[in-house]
């Protein structure tokens, strides 16, 4: 599915930069909805996730496009002080030699030679740009927003204000909880954690490392709803299968009740 959407963003490269960052925070409310089906329901739908995920990601789309022009303005006026106060030829003569030596640098260059290798690169190129959206998504949502706080705004439909301060009042609330967990935490889980981060520090800088990241960052999600489900709904436990829900599925019209209508 994420990577369906990197395949959408290539059809427009020259607004995908763009796109990706409006899209980029309804893509954690997407896998954040992925994990709610799975544990609630029986059977996986895409009509449960569209109906699921639809509103909130319209919503958080327009969170984005508030976060992003306050973003570029900002960008926009530091950019114009900065050009008005240092002015130097010997700058702008560096940066022309500089986009000219990258128009004239081969772009295979860096392309693996077998076909194997070609298919490698493919995979890892499509799964870095996956990893960014996501990461650039949750960076969005978890500064402006916060976490619970976008997921209250998105799910419950609360207003930008009311579900930042609900947000940060839950992580006032469980701090003493998640502190005493830290320091209570054995070293196995120190070690995860600073493995995950040097995987998400390579997955960045070596693009063969971008599915591990991918990885980390559709897991986030899961975390997320793991929490929320605790601290908003109560619910320490996943949905035991007996009580999970079936999807409800619309019939496809056969031939022969097309025929019979007729």
């Amino acid at each position: 599915m994420l990577l369906a959407t990197a395949l959408l963003l290539k059809i427009v490269p020259a607004w995908s930069t763009l796109v990706s960052f409006v899209v980029a925070p309804s893509l954690f409310i997407v896998a954040f909805a992925a994990v709610q089906i799975a544990d609630e329901k029986k059977t996986f739908a895409w009509t449960d996730l569209g109906a699921l995920v639809l509103p909130g990601a319209l919503r958080l789309c327009g969170l984005s496009i508030k976060f992003a022009a306050a973003f570029g303005a900002l960008a926009a006026v530091l950019s114009a002080l900065a050009s008005a106060l240092v002015r130097h030829d010997a700058v702008a003569a560096q940066q022309t030699a500089f986009a000219e030596a990258m128009k004239s640098a081969p772009a295979a260059a860096s392309l693996p030679d077998t076909l194997a290798g070609e298919f490698l690169h493919f995979c890892a190129t499509w799964a870095h740009g996956v990893m960014a959206m996501m990461f650039v998504g949750m960076f969005v949502v978890a500064i402006y927003q916060g976490v619970f706080g976008a997921i209250l705004h998105a799910q419950a439909g609360m207003g930008t204000g009311q579900s930042r301060r609900y947000g940060w009042q839950a992580w006032q609330v469980n701090a003493g909880s998640i502190e005493q967990a830290l320091r209570e935490a054995p070293r196995s889980f120190w070690l995860r954690v600073m493995a995950a981060a040097v995987t998400i520090i390579c997955a960045f800088q070596t693009v063969y490392f971008s599915p591990a990241g991918l990885l980390l960052a559709t897991y986030v999600p899961c975390l997320a709803y793991v929490a929320f489900r605790s601290i908003f709904l109560g619910k320490h436990e996943n949905v035991p299968a007996a009580r999970r829900s079936s999807p409800a599925r619309v019939p496809r019209l056969a031939p022969v009740a097309v025929a019979q209508a007729r």
